[in-house]
């Protein structure tokens, strides 16, 4: 019963959430001073008249009121009709399956670079000495403090322009994600290379390792096969978070690197007004965001019982 409940709850806040979020992109995008109708006629037309930027509001669908709007788009949502591309006329459902492909496979190898760079730089700074630790504690800090856009565009300044170690356009294979890849997983491996160093600091004050020490154990088998694991633990239902927002922060990386995936699709529907495209996006993040935060919550209710589990067991 309280398994049932759980997923009830999880299937309203999914509900909730869908709702509020289509609600707020329907407002935002009418109290823009950007008609899309006016938008969409100059891109159409050579200079469209007022008379037919109306026609096409009208034929749009855009003079209605806005509930009304709002009800018949929820209306053809439920049927997966998301109406049709003001750019390209193709439905919009179309141009987003197409994109996400990319944007999935540059965030899953994002996802393992950070994952693997994160432990790798925690336990260097794990290791250090203090001044050392000081030193690069600075420079994660200042790592995350960059945008992820300057990170690419000097990415591709250095290894593309200068050292012609890549190329700005024609990348095939995994070198086309790779780049992408690094550029995006930069901040988020430094801020989480910070948690691991500070989880790894917490579990050296723990009672199992005196004890591991004390059966002679050296100190590198007890940071990699003891601390290190019961630190990662407290760490996965965040970086688990991570990956939906990382998902929604592709977008101007994609852009930089001319990698036609989500973002570069999100920014160009918002460039172009292209109302259609805006809310089915809008919502597919918040779909991303709400699995991401799901597979958390799983993530830490298991490890909970485990941990519970074990002090049970060790009881």
């Amino acid at each position: 019963m309280k398994r049932y409940r759980s997923m009830i709850r999880r299937i309203m806040e999914v509900i909730l959430t869908f709702f509020l979020v289509s609600i707020f992109s329907f407002i935002l995008m009418r109290v823009s001073p950007v008609d899309p109708a006016t938008a969409y006629a100059r891109r159409a037309m050579v200079s469209p008249t007022p008379e037919q930027i109306q026609e096409l509001r009208v034929e749009l669908g855009f003079d209605k009121p806005l509930v009304i709007q709002y009800a018949d788009w929820v209306h053809h949502a439920l049927h997966l009709d998301f109406g049709k591309s003001l750019v390209t006329g193709r439905p919009a459902l179309t141009e987003l399956v197409q994109s996400v492909p990319l944007t999935i496979k540059v965030v899953l190898i994002a996802a393992l670079i950070e994952a693997a760079g994160a432990i790798l730089a925690g336990c260097l700074l794990y290791l250090l000495p203090k001044a050392g630790r000081v030193i690069a504690g600075f420079l994660t800090l200042a790592a995350i403090s960059i945008p992820g856009f300057y990170v690419a565009s000097v990415y591709l300044e250095l290894f593309a322009t200068r050292l012609h170690w890549i190329s700005v356009v024609g990348n095939s294979g995994i070198s086309r994600f790779i780049h992408p890849a690094v550029c995006l997983a930069l901040a988020p491996m430094c801020f989480y290379a910070r948690l691991i160093r500070n989880e790894l600091q917490k579990e050296e004050q723990e009672d199992y390792v005196f004890y591991e020490r004390c059966r002679g154990l050296s100190e590198k088998r007890i940071l990699f096969f003891h601390m290190l694991p019961h630190g990662l633990i407290a760490l996965i239902p965040s970086f688990l978070q991570n990956i939906g927002l990382t998902i929604a922060g592709a977008a101007i990386i994609e852009r930089v690197f001319s990698l036609p995936g989500l973002g570069y699709l999100i920014i160009d529907s918002v460039l172009n007004r292209d109302t259609p495209m805006i809310h089915l996006e809008v919502l597919f993040l918040a779909l991303m965001l709400v699995i991401t935060n799901i597979v958390s919550d799983l993530a830490q209710d298991r490890l909970l019982k485990r941990n519970l589990t074990r002090g049970e067991n060790a009881q």
